[in-house]
């Protein structure tokens, strides 16, 4: 058993689900334990003492540039469903907003955008971008009283030891009725199920916390948010070697079948 926090109390016991021990393909994650949480069973990164390697702050910035194209197609799903549920002339606030990609894509579209990146680097290539719209820094670096109509946590909430501090911030600064969009990697699904500690979307030295869609779709309810929208994705793997992709494709196909994906983006709104 493992002592750390959890979203379910304080302190919680977690026993040992996923370890990584005497690793010869993920030789970056050794000694790392993914635990399950004893009451709950939400799926936590527990990092070796005094870990170099575990960063939850870390952004693929560049990799995002370098793949711009893809990553707006990537992006469009979000994109639809602000046009689908956003009121017109709204705010959106989105945390973690990386190279500013999406935000581009949304400004296109007539939103009021802001966006916030702790990631010194990735801020300046943000604020290139879209200008004195990029803060540096997390939620709580917004003035307490500015509030937006939508605020966007994409691929951002499983980096984020506190969530329920998080949570409390957010209620804060979205207006009433406002519309929460998150997007989180989804471990309820069978290409996870089958590889376990191989599945590549775990990635432990960057990801405090492993959701599953029943769990987050709870957690958001207890929060005083009405799920919409469920939405599943599951990656291509564009760059495998073709019998690698067609294995993939079989169990993506199970996902589908199942109704469940690699990926999964949750539109709520505030009660």
């Amino acid at each position: 058993m493992i002592t750390s926090s959890c979203l379910c109390r304080k302190n919680s016991s977690f026993i040992p689900y996923i370890i990584y021990k005497d690793e010869t393909v993920f030789e970056d994650y050794e000694g790392t334990v993914i635990g399950k949480c004893s009451t709950c069973g939400l799926l936590k990164t527990i990092p070796p003492l005094h870990s170099k390697k575990f960063n939850p702050t870390i952004t693929k910035f560049k990799e995002y540039e370098s793949l711009r194209e893809e990553f707006e197609l990537l992006f469009q799903p979000i994109v639809k469903a602000v046009k689908k549920h956003f009121p017109q002339n709204g705010s959106i606030l989105d945390v973690g907003c990386s190279s500013g990609i999406l935000l581009s894509l949304l400004e296109k579209e007539g939103c009021g955008v802001t966006g916030l990146e702790p990631n010194k680097d990735a801020f300046k290539i943000a604020h290139q971008k879209l200008g004195d719209n990029i803060i540096h820094g997390t939620i709580n670096d917004i003035p307490e009283g500015e509030t937006y109509d939508c605020i966007i946590y994409n691929h951002v909430l499983e980096h984020i030891e506190n969530i329920s501090q998080e949570f409390l911030a957010i209620k804060k600064r979205l207006n009433k009725n406002g519309l929460l969009i998150i997007g989180v990697p989804n471990r309820d699904n069978a290409i996870f199920k089958i590889r376990g500690k191989y599945w590549e979307y775990l990635l432990p030295n960057e990801h405090v916390w492993h959701f599953s869609t029943h769990y987050l779709s709870d957690f958001l309810d207890r929060e005083g948010f009405k799920v919409l929208t469920t939405q599943f994705f599951n990656d291509k793997r564009r760059d495998y070697l073709m019998i690698k992709r067609i294995y993939f494709s079989f169990l993506s196909l199970l996902n589908i079948i199942f109704r469940t994906g690699e990926a999964v983006l949750i539109i709520s709104q505030m009660k």
